[in-house]
């Protein structure tokens, strides 16, 4: 019974990581990006040349995040041949506190820039469609998962 119990769980995990592999393969970053473009457009009401100017300025911000993040997440990490310390685990918390402080100021001086190329309140618009996008993307998502977990039951 027991090695039966193993080998569904083992079976489980080898579906999901697949069905995980695909969602991942079927992610066109340069679709997202020029959907979320023209949400964003939409929303906060752009005119050609207001998103010819926002959106340089927009996406150089989020590399500037992303690369953020990607430290953050690789601080988060706990390598396996390693046993961290207390004064290694006190050293990420540290660290992973300057790099949100970091993404907090990248925000404020890059929407300070925005605020600049564009009316606040169309950055205001799309501070908040941006949002609404990730929102409905995450649900799209979370559909598209819960539909191919029925099909194959």
């Amino acid at each position: 019974m027991k090695k039966i119990f193993i080998l569904i769980l083992f079976q489980l995990c080898a579906s999901l990581s697949m069905m995980a592999q695909q969602e991942r393969r079927n992610f066109n970053p340069e679709e997202f990006r020029a959907k979320l473009e023209e949400f964003i457009t939409q929303k906060a009401e752009f005119t050609s040349t207001e998103a010819q100017t926002f959106f340089p300025i927009f996406h150089q911000m989020k590399e500037e995040q992303r690369n953020l993040q990607k430290e953050i997440f690789t601080l988060k990490r706990i390598p396996k041949e390693a046993t961290p310390s207390e004064k290694d685990y006190a050293s990420k918390i540290q660290r992973i506190c300057e790099l949100n402080i970091k993404m907090a100021e990248v925000q404020e001086n890059y929407y300070k820039k925005l605020s600049r190329a564009v009316p606040a309140q169309k950055v205001y618009k799309a501070m908040i469609a941006e949002d609404i996008y990730h929102r409905m993307m995450l649900r799209q998502f979370d559909q598209r998962r819960r539909n191919n977990n029925h099909q194959k039951k």
